[in-house]
């Protein structure tokens, strides 16, 4: 499977199914662990990058992070274009793309790109995604 291919089966798995079906997360992390672990990574974080924002992304993203979490794709990940692609629809909830992020990219340079999009934020949304993603990594410690 492509990209493109893994982000609309997770999608129609997460609006059939939700996120918490155990048979069904279990038949796609399966089939995911047979893919290309670039392609796996790509389209799981298009799941979150193609949410729109205000819609209900919860089923989607808990899917998509719970995948990513299971697989842990060994790709490489352009971590500043992956933050603002996915900051603007970002499900607060959703704990598994920071960690996901932080193993492939680093967690202190996820919290530096965090706190910059953070910072440079016009929008208050982009801003409470950024802060919860770096409170996600580091707990109560975030200022």
């Amino acid at each position: 499977m492509n990209s493109e291919l893994i982000h609309d089966r997770v999608v129609a798995v997460a609006e059939r199914f939700g996120s918490g079906n155990t048979q069904e997360f279990k038949l796609l992390a399966k089939q995911l662990a047979a893919c290309n672990a670039a392609e796996v990574a790509d389209g799981l974080l298009l799941v979150f990058s193609r949410s729109a924002v205000g819609e209900s992304n919860y089923q989607k993203q808990q899917l998509a992070g719970r995948l990513l979490a299971k697989l842990k794709p060994k790709a490489s990940v352009d971590l500043q274009a992956a933050l603002e692609a996915v900051l603007p629809a970002y499900n607060l909830s959703i704990e598994e793309l920071p960690f996901f992020l932080a193993d492939r990219c680093g967690e202190e340079a996820v919290i530096q790109a965090l706190r910059r999009l953070e910072t440079g934020a016009e929008d208050s949304r982009h801003q409470a995604a950024a802060k919860t993603m770096r409170w996600w990594l580091k707990g109560s410690n975030v200022e």
